[in-house]
């Protein structure tokens, strides 16, 4: 699937809170590998949304940090404290080393971690990585050097599945800040240095100008062949949901008349947006396309387009503190007007996402609702919201500037995004449809890369 950098991807990236948890996981993966100064560095860029990321980076951030000494300004001193990092170990690895606190139990730990000689299926040995991880910690705590190194060999061989747990020990860190692992991968320092800044200037780029819209200026026409064209090439069937051995020839429907385009205006009570209309002339109608994961769930054609009552879904996003756009810890929350009226344009439903039109009426009555909380906010915490909106939407729209929104709902990963246009949204979809699959990725010698999951394999001498 997509890599886990791709600056593509980072620069196109709508959901801000998507991009500062990217940023937090490189970053925690920089600092895995020894290089906590650059991790450091990347955390500073985002701070200001460590609070609602926190979960993305927390403890391994703060282990790291500890180890060093390296903590970033924005980290109060009580967080700094030794009882306070305490509270942050996983109960679980504090159990295993206490009761494994002998010879006897750290080699019996570390044979259920190696998989105790047994083989999965494809003939590879069953390693545990919470177990590894917890073996780890317990041959350091121990003082068993020679134990723990042969650990993170097995860890760094196994990097894909065991970074994110190998960050959750305390004890690790005491070697992780001496570049152990990146000596045991075989990091070369030059490729690390060039990474490090591609990914540093990357998101210095999205923070300072907005999401990119690299396909601004081609005509819906174009975005919808080039759909299409990367839907063919790119997908993975299996994951669409459809017969690799009977692939589509093409995702696109005949063109709507325009007599069919004014019937749905008629049924539905309101003209249609403009740029929605040429995409209907174009397809009336488009079968799933890839988004780079798996399949969309196809847009309506003109005879299936139909107003939804939202209130139900609006109730549930609020309830578990979904927020629209970017904001999760305003003092004061915009009281939105109900969703009494979306357009449904796509086949979605609560176990995939829905995508609704909004009419202009409503969009800018919620954006007046949104502007009258920030206004009523401290004047600290104002100028902070307002800073990040700049920074997340590279400036901030006005209520009368508001016109046809769209809105994305996807129920069970409460993901909710807004978009300028339908245009906009179709820009995205068109970007992500170019993610190639790049699950069985390799270097030069043939090994495993696995960088949908981690970066430090394309890194290695």
């Amino acid at each position: 699937m997509g890599r886990k950098f791709d600056k593509h991807q980072v620069l196109r990236q709508k959901d801000p809170w998507e991009v500062a948890r990217s940023v937090f996981d490189i970053a925690l993966e920089f600092a895995l590998l020894g290089y906590v100064d650059r991790a450091t560095e990347l955390y500073n860029l985002f701070e200001t949304f460590a609070a609602g990321c926190k979960a993305s980076w927390s403890p391994g951030l703060y282990f790291a940090w500890e180890a060093t000494g390296l903590w970033p300004d924005s980290i109060p001193a009580k967080e700094q404290t030794s009882e306070f990092l305490r509270k942050l170990e996983t109960e679980r690895i504090v159990w295993k080393r206490e009761t494994n606190l002998s010879e006897e139990g750290l080699e019996k730990l570390i044979t259920v971690a190696t998989g105790g000689g047994t083989a999965d299926a494809w003939g590879e040995k069953e390693l545990r990585a919470d177990e590894l991880t917890a073996a780890m910690d317990l041959a350091l705590y121990m003082n068993r050097r020679d134990r723990a190194l042969d650990l993170l060999q097995v860890i760094a061989d196994n990097w894909n599945v065991c970074w994110e747990e190998l960050s959750r020990s305390r004890q690790a860190w005491r070697y992780l800040k001496h570049h152990a692992l990146a000596r045991s991968i075989e990091i070369d320092e030059a490729k690390l240095e060039v990474f490090f800044k591609e990914v540093l200037d990357t998101f210095k780029e999205r923070l300072e100008r907005g999401a990119a819209r690299v396909f601004k200026d081609m005509p819906i026409k174009e975005l919808v062949r080039l759909c299409n064209d990367n839907t063919i090439k790119n997908a993975v069937w299996e994951e669409m949901d459809i017969d690799p051995d009977e692939p589509p020839e093409t995702i696109l429907h005949e063109g709507a008349t325009e007599a069919q385009v004014k019937a749905c205006e008629e049924r539905i009570g309101h003209d249609l947006p403009n740029d929605l209309k040429d995409f209907l002339r174009a397809t009336n109608g488009m079968e799933s396309l890839w988004n780079g994961f798996c399949g969309e769930p196809r847009f309506l054609s003109t005879d299936e387009i139909h107003v939804f009552d939202g209130r139900e879904q609006q109730e549930a996003w609020e309830e578990a503190a979904v927020e629209i756009g970017f904001v999760t810890d305003m003092s004061i929350k915009p009281v939105y007007p109900r969703l009494e009226r979306a357009i449904q344009i796509n086949g979605g439903d609560e176990q995939t996402k829905f995508v609704w039109l909004l009419e202009p009426e409503l969009g800018q009555r919620m954006t007046a609702a949104f502007f009258d909380a920030i206004q009523q906010l401290p004047e600290v915490e104002r100028k902070k919201f307002m800073a990040m909106l700049g920074y997340f939407h590279a400036g901030v729209e006005t209520t009368e500037d508001v016109g046809w929104q769209v809105c994305t709902w996807c129920p069970a990963e409460l993901s909710l995004l807004t978009f300028q246009s339908f245009k906009e949204y179709l820009e995205k979809l068109t970007g992500d449809t170019a993610n190639e699959d790049i699950f069985d990725e390799t270097d030069a010698q043939g090994r495993p890369l696995y960088s949908n999951e981690v970066f430090a394999y394309q890194l290695r001498s």
